[in-house]
């Protein structure tokens, strides 16, 4: 999913949402190392997941930066910072940051199993601010079913071996 997600923002458009979804799964499955919503540098977890998630959803709705106590309400506290203040500030309000964490949201929601849409995230909006149309949201839908029936590589072979003085820690 993340790969079709990447190939339709790359060819497609350039949609901030399918941009948001494309950061969310790649930081889920452990190619980003940066978290989508909070830029946190921190493994994937269900919970880490769900904090993403409750700020995403947050910034989609254009809403202010929460008191202390909604970050311990919500059991991410430790999130809550003076540079996470200054950047909601600045960039909750603009339309592209609503969008990607829209997209970030919903492929976080369907990553985490709370919804079963397929395609989880389409275009809504192009980079120049236009709406996506009906067409565009189609080729797109089909080239992420397409992305998901296709094979996993089997990796069930003999490892390959490591190059000389390297070692797995």
């Amino acid at each position: 999913m993340e790969h079709g997600l990447l190939w339709c923002y790359v060819e497609r458009g350039k949609s901030p949402e399918v941009h948001g979804a494309q950061c969310a799964l790649a930081w889920v499955g452990g190619v980003h190392p940066t978290a989508p919503a909070t830029a946190d540098v921190a493994a994937p977890s269900r919970w880490r997941a769900m904090g993403e998630l409750i700020v995403c959803g947050a910034v989609s709705r254009g809403e202010p930066y929460p008191e202390p106590g909604w970050w311990r309400e919500a059991g991410i506290a430790r999130l809550d910072s003076a540079e996470r203040r200054r950047w909601w500030g600045q960039w909750s309000a603009y339309g592209w940051t609503t969008a990607i964490a829209d997209g970030a949201g919903r492929a976080l929601s369907w990553a985490l199993g709370f919804i079963d849409d397929m395609p989880p995230v389409l275009p809504r909006h192009l980079e120049d601010g236009s709406r996506a149309g009906a067409d565009l949201r189609g080729e797109c839908a089909a080239i992420l079913r397409e992305a998901l029936d296709r094979p996993l590589p089997d990796r069930s072979g003999p490892p390959i071996p490591l190059p000389s003085g390297h070692t797995l820690t």
